[in-house]
């Protein structure tokens, strides 16, 4: 989640820093109907993180395939856990260098997704098919003091190995698609009180994230994007998931046990043409959960 617009520069820079019916979707894209014979499909590996103020404890590999990622956040400030796959032999000493540079993020940086923001004491989760080779965890949330959570060291690098033959290599199924684009949420249905599986798909032309937010009465996502400009005074929203910032085609998947109210959606992914937060542009959107 890049949130906080208020470090301004610092924000338009993060991304050179790193930088009903239910609809029930699969990402495999194979639009194959399964049949009551066929053998169920193995479930995604579950991973447990615990984000602190300021650091991630994970295990240092993780098993290629669909992957869960189970988010705990024992701080006292936000956290995420935005997944990032280095290329090209790079390592987080790259990273780090590449933290002090200007301009776009390196080529050899993958955004894709993993567990968006979540309050403290709470949990959030996402799921996405990983390919062996080296990540990193890490929080692009700031502090108050304007200081990216990456920046006070909150990165932790794992290794994706390859998987025994029986992994499950596909997101499960979803009741919910919700798809990203230039700029907008378009939702294949809206979203229902109680527990659903959220599967998002990045179809825009450049990386984009899910941040959903529960409003407080009277609020709107406007209100919250108001707020994180300054993050002075009681926030209007609290987050409670979604899927971090996704490249061009790529998927990830959420759960949520949503009660009735306001909620909202929100992007503040710098924009590559002129830095200026999604949000910016117009992608936030207001929702009513019945």
């Amino acid at each position: 989640m890049y949130y906080g617009a208020r470090l301004g520069v610092a924000l338009a820079l993060t991304w050179a820093f790193v930088g009903c019916a239910p609809d029930r979707s699969s990402t495999d894209g194979a639009g194959a109907s399964s049949s009551a014979a066929e053998a169920p499909k193995p479930a995604p590996a579950s991973v447990a993180v615990k984000a602190t103020d300021f650091a991630f404890e994970a295990p240092a590999q993780v098993p290629a395939g669909a992957v869960t990622i189970q988010l705990e956040n024992q701080g006292k400030e936000l956290h995420q856990a935005q997944l990032i796959k280095l290329e090209d032999g790079k390592t987080v000493q790259d990273l780090g260098a590449a933290f002090k540079t200007h301009g776009p993020p390196p080529s050899w940086m993958k955004f894709v997704g993993g567990p968006n923001g979540v309050a403290p004491g709470q949990q959030s989760n996402s799921t996405s098919v990983l390919a062996p080779g080296q990540y990193a965890y890490i929080c692009l949330i700031p502090s108050p003091d304007g200081v990216l959570h990456a920046a006070k060291g909150m990165v932790r690098p794992f290794e994706v190995i390859v998987a025994s033959s029986n992994a499950a290599n596909t997101q499960p199924e979803t009741d919910v698609t919700i798809k990203l684009v230039d700029y907008d949420f378009q939702s294949s249905q809206p979203l229902a009180a109680g527990k659903q599986r959220i599967l998002v798909e990045n179809m825009g032309p450049q990386a984009h994230e899910l941040v959903l937010v529960k409003l407080a009465p009277g609020k709107t996502i406007e209100d919250f994007a108001t707020w994180a400009e300054s993050m002075k005074g009681p926030p209007p929203a609290l987050p409670v998931g979604g899927v971090g910032a996704l490249e061009k085609g790529m998927r990830g998947a959420f759960t949520a046990d949503l009660t009735a109210g306001d909620y909202g959606l929100i992007c503040f992914v710098p924009d590559t043409k002129d830095g200026k937060m999604h949000m910016r542009h117009g992608m936030m959107k207001n929702l009513k959960v019945g």
